[in-house]
């Protein structure tokens, strides 16, 4: 028997010859499985068929014209070829060939052309068998194989002289090696997914099994299921956690905006996957990462299906090891996911149509607690005379020199309390602890709730057509704690999503061309609520009414005080949102020769409706600046006495659009793989890319604009240049950026089969990469003056006597959207984000060198150099203005203030809008901006290299393993946009010296080894031991071992300096390295630091406070210090009862976490001592205050039929 890989889509190319080597022509080949073909080399097509066959031929080659947009290959069906050839190797022309998908009895049927070559192409994945026939030669037979997902196949076959009613066996397993292509990657096949404990059955965990994948994500902190926008996180061969492409059944699933699948199924509704990390065809674009190929399963002609269990509490967990030594018990959990698949024939011929469904639910409740600092009820009636509570001081006492009394006894007379203060204080609940601080305990868990639905259908028209539909459907609903039983609680009241993911396929075959056409739909929603009590108004607290009328949406006013809890909804909780991705692909490949030529192309639309306002409600900052001893010094005063008194220090309330952007996406290639000789393949292909510029439906967008002059403003006699301009407004275009049309990406790869046993292979290519994965808002699409920002105005004369009361908080009225109507003067006086029309597509280049070996008892070999290097990498905003370099030598000179030349020009409700204006203000590039934020710019670069060792064992004696090992390193300037894969995201040093970031990057894990097993016992009935029936098999036999270990060194960290000290004038001050090791010695229990030891993960004294106006030597990341390693070992104990001929019932108890290692997360890494010439006074620098997970437990039971 012969076991190939599999592949979304399939070809199997070949070539027949007779035994004296001449071509057989004319003879007719079978290919069977799902759509098959039967025609004739050279001359016409089969007659009789005429006008069916011609109209589903121009159906599918609409859908290859429909050349999408969608970004990576969609090639998610495997191909088989091959020269056919006699006992002396000649070839045989016309030797009928036919492949048989043996699930569905599908034959697909072609012959050898005059080269003897062959080809089937678009081969669904799964169980084949293949036959080939000549006159004069013997009958082949190989009767089972497998083919894989994206899988490229070589079969030579050898006929011997003789009769067709003598048949050939050919019973030996198929090759392991990978003769045809030169991609880097793994597949994961259905055991495996079934078979490996999954914490929360999130299939995307199996991608870390592969070689070059980087995750700081694991099995036992993924507890969200299947289908999570946020289940992809991983870095494959150096690129981008948002750069990967996800796609299930040929059609992406990734959304615009975080770049995540909006859909991944269940693991029983997987047949298997592939994932291509390096140098892939050119059929496969838009990604700077890695390729997933997810295909979902198939009906068959037997009805086949499995209900199933999991259960997990709190009971089947291990404490977390901060909680057992603080004392704290484990919290309650409790996680239920039920199921259940379904698949067979639709007909009765069994034949033609065929079903699958999967259903499944979940049912969580998760652990929650809170500590909150809340005001006492003393605080309440004024009094703030209790210990700990630091000295208040009354602002109306204020003199000349900036001093201010005392209130005394540190109480505030009930004549000065504020009655809308006091009714805010009413909703706080009163503590249910001691103390000032940390007063409050509550313990609520949220209860997300989560329904999945998935079918497919398959259906074949005829020998020539086959086609399939699938739609699938992702829910949940989260209700979070109402920690007060009032709508100020803390944080949001509900959130949900809505995942939809829809594909039609279809393939035709005509004149020997393979026609492929698929239309995929994916649709992500994250809808989030605000408290569950509905509708608040502010002025119910004794608030003026035009906060009422200047509230978005009606809810509790956002509550900051100082030192105490923040209360009230989330700044950006409240979301309506949807992302939309339409697909359309299509290709036409022919076998020319030894030439096997594929060209097609991608159309995508990219679509969000998004309205996430920010503060839409109103927020009050009181932070002190009141109630303190002197005007702006000092650390005394208190945030509850500063609202006693009605005074808030700060504050804003914004007003922002319903965004409806879009962006195309347009991609072609040609691919040629060239069968040169039986043991040299030469890929060449190339792809040409295209992300067109974002456009919004209404034209609220925009960019900077750097070379006009603002009207009405002047400089030292010179007009200021530097301003926005907006989409559609005069001749200005609709889209935001200038079209990026030039991106061709060529591919090249070889692979050299040296003998039987020994595969060389190299691979190289370029690669754009998307440019929608990072973030929707206002700000990317530069849709300021859409939107509307009014901060509260505290104080007229720095913070002496109060302009802004909750009595009265917006004297000056609201800003309202200028709508663009201001052109270069808009937003004046503020910061505005800046998209800059002459950005960049970002672009990678990957290439490999590997070479395989094929060892004894089913196993390879695999060892490659890969390496990617990043160019034009978006990154995080960075400020074009900056002050620059030469002018930080003036220091404390910079805050000078000095006549403003923009007085009476820019509003006087924004800080740039007074009398005076600081003298560096007017230094910067664009003096009549705070701020100038390109957003997302492609300006960054990272690069990679690895030695990647791999050793599989294809599923044999009741084993299968693969042990996966990467040695990486990997270099850049920025790690990440969004910050995800729990990475540091550290601002950049000075934006007008890129390259001083160049460091470790925050990816780098030097060392990365995952080993994964799946190990039926050799007890029982049929096993080589204890080989009985009866009550001995139902004890021993049926058992299995499967499991992952994985073993990662920790990733590099970044320092953040406490105090900086560039006046708001720079990007981010760094400390000075003093010459010791960052990263002390010793067992990391022995160096937690804080409560549980003195010695710390992370010296304090290898760092000094960097002088005021200047940036400091340490770089962006430590290169002399990880975080703590991972070991980790997951575990799954299968008992299978074998009930019935079709009935079997499994028994599985998982852990995760087995040995229950404790993995130390990262230190703290802010290095802020109280005394900044004293290092030793450091607070928390390098203490290290949390661990992942301990040791999980789950049970199951599955019931297959």
């Amino acid at each position: 028997m012969e076991t190939l890989a599999r592949s979304a889509t399939c070809r199997i190319v070949g070539m027949i010859t007779k035994k004296s080597g001449s071509p057989v022509t004319w003879e007719r080949a079978t290919l069977c499985g799902g759509c098959g073909e039967t025609f004739r080399c050279d001359s016409g097509h089969r007659k009789g068929y005429l006008t069916m066959l011609h109209i589903r031929a121009f159906v599918a080659l609409s859908l290859c014209a429909l050349v999408a947009l969608p970004a990576a290959a969609q090639t998610q069906a495997a191909s088989v070829r091959g020269a056919v050839h006699d006992a002396t190797g000649a070839v045989i022309p016309g030797a009928k060939l036919t492949l048989t998908n043996i699930d569905q009895d599908r034959p697909w049927t072609t012959e050898s052309n005059a080269a003897g070559e062959y080809i089937f192409q678009q081969i669904p994945p799964g169980n084949y068998s293949l036959a080939v026939e000549a006159d004069g030669f013997k009958r082949y037979e190989r009767p089972r194989f497998i083919l894989n997902v994206a899988q490229v196949a070589e079969i030579d076959v050898a006929l011997e002289i003789g009769s067709l009613t003598e048949t050939i066996e050919i019973t030996a397993e198929a090759p392991l090696l990978a003769t045809a292509t030169s991609d880097l990657g793994e597949v994961i096949n259905s055991r495996t997914a079934e078979s490996l404990p999954l914490n929360g059955r999130n299939i995307m965990q199996l991608i870390a099994m592969t070689p070059g994948i980087n995750t700081t994500r694991n099995s036992r902190n993924e507890s969200s299921g299947s289908g999570s926008i946020a289940s992809a996180g991983f870095s494959a061969n150096g690129g981008r956690d948002v750069s990967n492409t996800i796609m299930l059944d040929g059609s992406p699933q990734e959304v615009m905006g975080y770049g995540q699948p909006a859909f991944v199924p269940s693991p029983d509704a997987v047949q298997e996957f592939k994932v291509q990390t390096n140098a892939f065809s050119a059929e496969y674009g838009r990604t700077g990462g890695a390729v997933i190929n997810m295909v979902h399963r198939s009906g068959t002609k037997q009805f086949h299906g499995v209900l199933y269990e999991f259960l997990r509490n709190d009971k089947l967990q291990a404490n977390n090891w901060f909680s057992n030594a603080n004392g704290r018990d484990r919290a309650p959990f409790r996680f239920n996911q039920f199921g259940g698949t379904l698949g067979g024939p639709l007909t009765p011929s069994r034949q033609k149509t065929f079903f699958f469904v999967n259903v499944e639910y979940r049912r969580q409740v998760n652990p929650g607690s809170v500590t909150y600092s809340l005001p006492t009820a003393a605080m309440r009636n004024g009094d703030f005379s209790a210990a700990g509570v630091r000295k208040i001081y009354d602002p109306l006492t204020i003199n000349a020199a900036g001093d201010r009394q005392q209130f005394a006894n540190n109480m505030i007379p009930a004549s000065r309390q504020d009655p809308i203060a006091k009714n805010i204080l009413d909703y706080y609940p009163l503590p249910n602890l001691a103390g000032v601080t940390n007063n409050f305990f509550s313990q609520l868990g949220s209860r997300p709730n989560r329904w999945t639905y998935s079918g497919k259908v398959d259906h074949r028209f005829n020998d020539r057509n086959n086609i399939f539909f699938r739609l699938s459907l992702d829910q949940l609903s989260s209700e979070h704690p109402d920690h007060f039983h009032n709508p100020a609680t803390p944080g949001g009241g509900w959130d949900g999503m809505k995942n939809r993911s829809i594909t039609l396929d279809d393939t035709y075959l005509w004149k020997g061309w393979v026609l492929h056409g698929n239309y995929g739909y994916a649709h992500h929603a994250n809808p989030r609520d605000y408290s569950a009590q509905g509708e608040f108004l502010p002025s119910s607290l004794g608030l003026p009414a035009y906060m009422d009328s200047a509230a978005q949406i009606l809810a509790f006013p956002r509550i900051a005080a100082t030192g105490y809890t923040e209360i009230g909804q989330d700044a950006s909780w409240y979301i309506r949102n949807k992302f939309e991705t339409h697909t359309a692909t299509g290709d036409m490949s022919k076998l020319f020769g030894k030439h096997t030529v594929k060209f097609g192309g991608t159309y995508r639309i990219n679509r969000v409706s998004n309205f996430r306002p920010n503060d839409p409600q109103g927020s009050f900052t009181f932070n002190r600046v009141w109630t303190r001893e002197r005007n702006n010094v000092g650390t005394q005063g208190d945030g509850i006495a500063d609202l006693m008194l009605g005074l808030p220090g700060a504050g804003v309330i914004r007003e922002e659009p319903a965004l409806a952007d879009q962006v195309m996406y347009a991609a072609l290639y040609f691919q040629d793989d060239w069968r040169v000789t039986d043991r040299l393949t030469v890929n060449m292909g190339l792809r040409w890319d295209s992300d067109y510029p974002l456009t919004e439906r209404f034209n609220r967008a925009g960019w900077f604009d750097f070379g006009s002059a603002v009207p009405g403003l002047q400089l030292n006699g010179a007009p200021v240049i530097g301003g926005l301009q907006f989409a559609g407004q005069g001749d200005n275009p609709r889209i935001i950026k200038n079209n990026d049309l030039n991106n061709f990406a060529p591919r090249l790869g070889v692979a050299y089969k040296v003998t039987e046993k020994l595969v060389i292979r190299s691979g190289a290519g370029i690669f754009y990469n998307p440019t929608t994965g990072y973030g929707p808002g206002a700000a990317t699409a530069g849709a300021v003056s859409f939107n509307s920002i009014t901060n509260l105005i505290a104080s007229q004369d720095s913070n002496r006597t109060p302009f802004a009361t909750l009595a009265d908080p917006y004297p000056l009225g609201f800003n309202h959207p200028e709508n663009g109507a201001n052109g270069l003067a808009t937003f004046l006086g503020q910061s505005v984000p800046a998209v800059v029309r002459t950005d960049r597509t970002p672009n990678s280049a990957q290439w490999n060198f590997n070479v395989q070996y094929q060892l004894p008892a089913n196993t390879l070999f695999d060892v490659a150099y890969a390496g990617n290097a990043g160019m034009k990498l978006m990154g995080i905003n960075s400020d074009l203005n900056q002050l620059p370099d030469q002018y930080l030598s003036l220091g404390n000179d910079l805050a000078k203030q000095v006549p403003n030349p923009f007085y009476g020009v820019i509003p006087e409700n924004t800080t740039l809008g007074r009398p005076t204006i600081a003298m560096g203000q007017l230094l910067r590039p664009y003096p009549q901006f705070s701020g100038v934020a390109h957003q997302r710019p492609p300006e960054y670069h990272s690069t990679y290299h690895s030695l990647q060792v791999k050793i599989r064992q294809r599923f044999s004696n009741g084993l299968q393993y693969l042990v996966a090992y990467t040695f990486s390193k990997m270099i850049d300037d920025v790690s990440s946009v969004e910050g995800f894969l729990g990475m540091q995201n550290p601002g950049y040093t000075n934006n007008n010296q890129k390259n001083w970031d160049k460091s470790l990057s925050n990816l780098h894990t030097p060392h990365r080894l995952v080993f994964n097993y799946q190990y039926d016992l050799p007890f029982g009935k049929g096993k080589a031991l204890l080989n009985q029936g009866g009550w001995v098999n139902h004890v021993v036999g049926g058992w299995a071992l499967n499991g992952v270990t994985t073993l990662q060194s920790g990733q590099p960290m970044s320092i953040d300096l406490g105090s900086q000290q560039l006046g708001g004038y720079g990007g981010t001050q760094r400390p000075l390295r003093t010459g010791l090791a960052a990263e002390t010695s010793g067992d990391v229990h022995s160096r937690l630091g804080g409560i549980h030891g003195a010695n710390r993960y992370l010296d304090p004294m290898a760092f000094s406070q960097t002088p005021a106006f200047t940036w400091g030597n340490t770089g962006n990341f430590l290169p002399d210090a990880l975080s703590p390693s991972l070991q980790n070992w997951d575990l799954s104990i299968i008992k299978n009862v074998q009930m019935s001929e079709r009935l079997r019932l499994e028994i599985r108890g998982e852990f995760f976490n087995l040995l229950n290692n404790v993995n130390f997360l990262r230190p703290n890494t802010t290095w802020d001592p109280i005394n900044t010439s004293d290092p030793t006074t450091v607070r928390n620098f390098g203490v290290i205050t949390s661990a992942a997970d301990g040791r999980i437990g789950q049970v199951a039971l599955k019931l297959h039929f």
